[in-house]
């Protein structure tokens, strides 16, 4: 007898990425069979974003498509999940009637068994594999989630609304995972959560996960993601010094949001843009060669012309490597969306692009200084034609890559090689591997 199969197509961040792959675990345990596309599955799991507007009308186009897509696969089941739905369980009911049934976050690891239950589908007799989904995606790198919910309560996010308080997930869990990832070939792990230097509830306990991270066998190398602009990430940074972590990449990704003290306080964040440029030079110091990525949301009630000025000082000033830049849009439930002083968006957009040509110089002359120099870079894919790799200092599917004609050796996916930087686009690089 046939297992049915299915497929998830997964919107938002990276650490949607790895409830998706806890869903694949828990589906390829119940014996259902992953397919490569969604019009071959027998149940299509969407797993959602709700983070911001842009993200929610992505998650409804994303319904919208797939109910084309089922329309042709009578049989198909179609399968909301995740922030979406743990946000509007009655909308999705309502209005989406696509949809034959959704659960929210947090029972990731349920996924089987509530579609099991759900369809009744008759599962075959073949055993499966429960690490077949990632030996057959082939990527080697994998995020690997350290906690979820948060307790910052930022006036501008709906995050805790539906992601609940922030919770630690267990080290071993954690160690065990990372441990799956390796054997089935991932070589870079990058930690993510909604607010990763909480972890443990205090610096040390963060360090001493990435410690132990270290001793997992195969792995090349470890980033830190999702670290709040504050004394935890300084102190993190500071306790580095004198521990022994050859694995961590030289990267910082910290969140700023902005770089005026009003916004900031009215965002309910702390910091200022003096403290974070002193974290970012930390950073670098702790790090030789480290590249910071931050982000700056644009457009929060009351922003005022002068207080994106400094958000260009800073950018000129601070010079982070990377950046996204973010619409403020009203969030239901939070405090921000009851303020006054709302923003008109076609002047949102103005201020994302006065900062987006600044930023555009930094870049600039950041990989414009790169030419000439050389990396151990990572292989993301090879081919006979072209080889795409990454420098330690860029982060999977966030920043850029380089470029490379092949050599006569055969390189594989998750290889480490030496690339001598020959030039730049927009974004990426070219290189020579040596």
């Amino acid at each position: 007898m046939k297992s049915p199969s299915y497929y998830i197509t997964t919107l938002g961040c990276p650490k949607n990425q790895a409830d998706s792959r806890e869903m694949e675990r828990s589906l390829s345990q119940e014996g259902y069979i992953r397919t490569d596309s969604a019009d071959q599955a027998d149940v299509h799991l969407i797993n959602s974003c709700a983070f911001i507007e842009d993200a929610r009308v992505e998650t409804i186009r994303t319904v919208l498509d797939a109910g084309k897509v089922k329309k042709k696969h009578k049989k198909q089941k179609l399968v909301l999940v995740g922030c979406f739905t743990e946000r509007y369980a009655d909308t999705v009911r309502a209005e989406l009637p696509e949809i034959d049934f959704s659960f929210g976050t947090g029972i990731y690891h349920k996924a089987g068994e509530l579609i099991r239950n759900a369809f009744g589908l008759s599962v075959g007799l073949e055993p499966v594999s429960p690490f077949f989904e990632m030996q057959a995606q082939g990527k080697p790198y994998a995020p690997v989630k350290i906690s979820d919910g948060c307790d910052r309560g930022c006036s501008f996010c709906a995050i805790p609304l539906f992601r609940g308080k922030f919770r630690d997930i267990p080290a071993d869990e954690i160690i065990a995972e990372c441990e799956r990832l390796a054997a089935q070939g991932v070589r870079e792990v990058f930690l993510v959560s909604q607010d990763s230097n909480s972890y443990g509830g205090k610096p040390e306990a963060y360090l001493d996960l990435v410690e132990r991270i270290h001793e997992v066998q195969g792995l090349h190398w470890i980033r830190m993601l999702y670290m709040y602009p504050d004394g935890k990430t300084e102190r993190i940074l500071e306790g580095m010094r004198t521990r022994s972590m050859p694995k961590v990449v030289p990267y910082l990704e910290s969140p700023v949001q902005h770089a005026s003290e009003s916004v900031l306080r009215a965002m309910r964040r702390i910091g200022s843009s003096e403290r974070f440029a002193d974290l970012f030079a930390l950073a670098r110091d702790v790090m030789p060669g480290c590249e910071v990525r931050t982000s700056i949301l644009l457009g929060f009630p009351g922003e005022t012309d002068a207080d994106v000025e400094k958000v260009e000082q800073f950018i000129a000033t601070a010079k982070p490597e990377k950046l996204a830049l973010f619409s403020y849009s009203p969030e239901e439930g939070t405090p921000g969306a009851e303020m006054s002083a709302q923003i008109a968006p076609e002047i949102i957009a103005d201020r994302i692009r006065r900062v987006q040509s600044v930023h555009r110089g930094v870049q600039s002359e950041h990989l414009r200084s790169l030419v000439g120099t050389t990396f151990t870079c990572m292989v993301d894919e090879s081919s006979a034609e072209e080889v795409v790799l990454r420098r330690p200092q860029d982060a999977p599917e966030a920043d850029g890559v380089v470029y490379a004609e092949p050599k006569s050796r055969l390189l594989h996916s998750g290889d480490l090689v030496n690339v001598e930087i020959t030039g730049f686009t927009e974004y990426d690089l070219t290189g020579v591997i040596t």
